[in-house]
């Protein structure tokens, strides 16, 4: 089977010889060849041709055109992907506890909240609203101290104020 195999697949010199024999030799030496190797005139021709568009170089440049098409359309799209990525921002869990607490921090409720996030990050990546809650709680705890003494500072320099929002429980009427 070794020896069909090594028949079959010519070496780089029978291929040369069979460019030659085929575009530069007289009648009858193509077929002579194919009878001395046993095999069809008709594969001593495709092997000449591959030796000719070798040597040629035709495909071998239109390859590398192609290589090179494609390579400038990968560049483009990793430009324009690193443009999009200077833009992002990632919602990781604590860009999500951060997100909550300024919606708190603004008057939007938890659930609210959420449902604003579900649209960034899909509804797979999304904390509940337990979890955002408990996030928020911490952040108010952590500024308490900090807002008291914010307070005691700002509180010398009002000279007129107003609550956002009133609520009252008694009936007006």
């Amino acid at each position: 089977m070794a020896s069909t195999e090594r028949a079959s697949m010519p070496t780089i010199p029978q291929r040369i010889a069979s460019a030659f024999a085929v575009l530069c030799g007289q009648y009858g030496d193509v077929t002579e060849m194919a009878k001395d190797r046993e095999r069809s005139r008709q594969s001593l021709y495709r092997e000449a041709q591959q030796v000719a568009e070798a040597v040629d170089g035709a495909v071998a440049r239109a390859q590398v055109e192609e290589l090179q098409r494609q390579l400038a359309e990968r560049q483009a799209e990793v430009k324009a992907l690193e443009t999009r990525l200077r833009h992002a921002v990632e919602i990781t869990p604590d860009k999500q506890h951060e997100f909550a607490t300024v919606a708190q921090a603004e008057g939007v409720s938890l659930s609210v909240a959420r449902r604003l996030l579900r649209v960034m990050t899909g509804p797979r990546r999304s904390r509940g609203v337990a979890t955002l809650g408990r996030a928020t709680l911490e952040a108010g705890t952590h500024a308490g101290p900090l807002l008291e003494v914010l307070d005691e500072a700002a509180r010398l320099k009002v000279k007129q104020g107003t609550a956002d929002e009133i609520f009252s429980g008694a009936n007006p009427s």
